[in-house]
Formats: structure tokens, sequence, C-alpha cells
């Protein structure tokens, strides 16, 4: 075989490697024990998913009310191509509340941007949903010591 052949081969079969080690990680930067954090300061860490999607983990919110502590999420994850779409929601335990959010996750990124809707336990009236956005990026995780 000449060696411009075989040369050109050994390059084309580290790059085949290097693509596909660049795409599985990309593929895992969605998973249990990864936190994100949101332009309020709020946490969301996940937990868990199984192997179907379904995910659990915590939201601490740095706002209103239930500051400061950590609420059940529960919530979807479906990955495909160069992200996944995912949607969880909090019931605000002691504050008459639930949220939903909606989101696309980007694996270039690690971030996610998020609709969400958050309805008050009352008597229906105007003002009883209300929406908005968030953007959550990837918090670094913990120094170990």
């Amino acid at each position: 075989m000449p060696a411009k052949l075989t040369r050109a081969i050994l390059c084309f079969a580290i790059i085949a490697v290097a693509m596909v080690s660049a795409r599985a990680e990309a593929e895992t930067k969605f998973g249990p024990g990864l936190s994100w954090v949101n332009e309020d300061g709020s946490v969301l860490t996940i937990s868990a998913v199984a192997p179907n999607g379904q995910l659990t983990g915590t939201l601490t919110t740095q706002t209103g009310c239930g500051a400061k502590k950590a609420h059940p999420l529960t919530g979807w994850y479906f990955a495909a191509g160069a992200g996944g779409a995912l949607t969880f929601a909090v019931n605000w335990e002691g504050c008459n509340s639930v949220t939903s959010w909606s989101a696309q996750y980007s694996n270039a990124t690690g971030s996610f941007r998020a609709l969400w809707l958050l309805a008050v336990a009352s008597v229906p009236v105007w003002n009883g949903v209300v929406a908005g956005s968030q953007t959550f990026v990837p918090q670094p995780p913990p120094s170990k010591k």
C-alpha cells in the first residue's frame, strides 16, 4: 500500500474516532448528577433519568414562595440529534401553585431555554396563570477535595 494512502486512511480513522468521541461526550451532557442555574439563581438538579426518559430531580428557587428550599420535580427528556426536548413540573408545597417548563436542550452548549407556566390554586381569575421564559446554563460540578 502506498505511503500516502496509508497516511490518508490513518488520518481518516483518527478523525472518525474523534468525531465518535465528541458525539458520545455531547450526548452525555444531560443526565443524573448534573445541575443548571437560571438567571434568577435558581438551581435545577437531575437525580435520575430512566431509560424511557422519565426524569426526577429538584429545583431550588431563589425567589418567591418556597425560596431556598429544594422542591421535587418530575418530567421527561427525549434526546435526538444535536439536543433534546424536555419538560418538568414542580408542586410548590405550601405555596398553592404548580409550575411546568418545556424546553429544548442543546448538546453544543449544555444549556436550555424554557417556557414556563405557573398556575395558582384559586377560583379562576384573569391572572391565575402566569407565563415566562428562563435560560438554564450548566453549573460547574462540585470540586472534589
